[in-house]
């Protein structure tokens, strides 16, 4: 059974997404702070760096940053209309770039002169990815291209029409909007509401099987379901019960995703470092050896190790370059076997995960794509005493003299 979970707190919003009880996604969204991903501003040039970059005030404490065209003609002081593409992390502002993509359930409209149509690479069949080019380029306006996104599979032509129609049509009110606003000016969306909106359209699939929601927010997730193919009057359900988390154990779970290591059915572990730099994720058998053949065992192991992974990055929402050392196997073939099962299970993942290759080291490099942050940088903070180290200075008298 699919359910997802949308439990008001005081201070935040908790969007958890379970699966037969075991939770696989959560999103945590501060009240005051919600993400500003996707929103459309009008900005004030404020500083423009050598080469093709400049800060731009859009009215948060930090200005964003965004690239620029290649012969850009833009000068300090001038107006602009932008897009965020990711939210201000630690010392950095927003990140955003003047090219507008407006995302539905089905399709992503973008500005494109040559009229380019995408379709997910998670769609294989050809004659199902030609009937949805057809399906949104009978209605495209020139000036604009499309991505037709996974979701989208399947779907009536009349939905994706819909829905593309509807985009472009959103597209021409923002630049009308951005005529007439004074920076910094938010264009889009008009107000942010305390849901994420923008992860609820991802999350409200029509695979879901029970909706549970607080009574505050029942009128706010019934104008976001039309986007999507969800059945409200089967499947939403409305609590009042401040502790939702708790009663379908998903709080307990929260917890064991912050855990430096999980446990494999076979008896091996895996365990998870984050950095600044990357998140390195290390396998081991464990207390499993496989009996005589070693092989056979190793192969288990990162197998079983492979599918955790996957699982796992996708409920931390760990990002950006992540190195798995898997244990060395010297057989090509088990080599692809293993390769062969990441990328299923990566598949599972709404986020783009990219898998680079594997080093002379046996080392896996992976990348995905950075949206929110972790569940760590989340829930947690940096020890006052080893300031996140996870070492303090040993007393003096034990310093090992030179």
């Amino acid at each position: 059974m699919k359910r997802l979970f949308i439990d008001r707190q005081p201070d935040c919003v908790r969007i958890a997404y379970t699966v037969d009880g075991k939770l696989r996604e959560i999103y945590i969204d501060p009240i005051g702070s919600e993400s500003l991903v996707g929103h459309v501003y009008v900005g004030c040039i404020q500083n423009i760096l050598p080469g093709q970059f400049a800060f731009v005030d859009i009215g948060t404490a930090k200005n964003a940053f965004i690239n620029l065209p290649r012969n850009h003609t833009v000068k300090k002081g001038q107006p602009i209309l932008m897009q965020v593409y990711k939210d201000a992390y630690r010392t950095k502002g927003p990140y955003g770039g003047q090219a507008l993509k407006l995302k539905g359930r089905n399709v992503i409209i973008r500005e494109s002169p040559r009229g380019e149509i995408g379709v997910s690479h998670k769609i294989g069949s050809a004659s199902e990815r030609s009937r949805l080019r057809s399906a949104v380029r009978s209605v495209l306006e020139k000036g604009f291209g499309a991505i037709v996104r996974t979701h989208a599979d399947g779907q009536p032509e009349e939905n994706l029409a819909e829905e593309t129609t509807r985009l472009i049509a959103l597209h021409r009110t923002i630049e009308e909007r951005a005529k007439y606003a004074l920076p910094p000016t938010r264009i889009h969306p008009k107000k942010i509401a305390e849901l994420p909106e923008e992860l609820l359209v991802e999350m409200l699939t029509d695979d879901l099987d029970e909706i549970w929601v607080h009574e505050a927010d029942y009128e706010h997730i019934k104008a976001i379901c039309p986007q999507s193919a969800c059945n409200l009057k089967d499947i939403l359900f409305i609590h009042n019960n401040s502790d939702l988390f708790d009663i379908h154990n998903i709080s307990r779970q929260m917890e064991r995703a912050l855990e430096k290591t999980v446990w494999l059915p076979c008896g091996g572990y895996i365990t998870f470092e984050q950095t600044e730099a990357c998140v390195v994720v290390d396998v081991n058998t464990g207390a499993f050896t496989g009996g005589l053949d070693f092989r056979a065992a190793v192969l288990q192991t990162n197998v079983e190790a492979a599918a955790a992974i996957a699982e796992q990055l996708t409920l931390r929402n760990l990002s950006g370059i992540i190195i798995v050392d898997f244990i060395d196997m010297k057989d090509i073939a088990d080599k692809t076997v293993l390769m062969r099962v990441l990328a299923a299970e990566l598949k599972e993942d709404r986020i783009k995960t990219e898998i680079i290759g594997m080093t002379e080291l046996g080392l896996v490099q992976l990348t995905r794509r950075k949206t929110r942050p972790s569940l760590s940088r989340m829930l947690e903070t940096d020890c006052a005493y080893c300031e996140g180290s996870g070492r303090t200075a040993l007393p003096r008298e034990h310093v090992p003299k030179t």
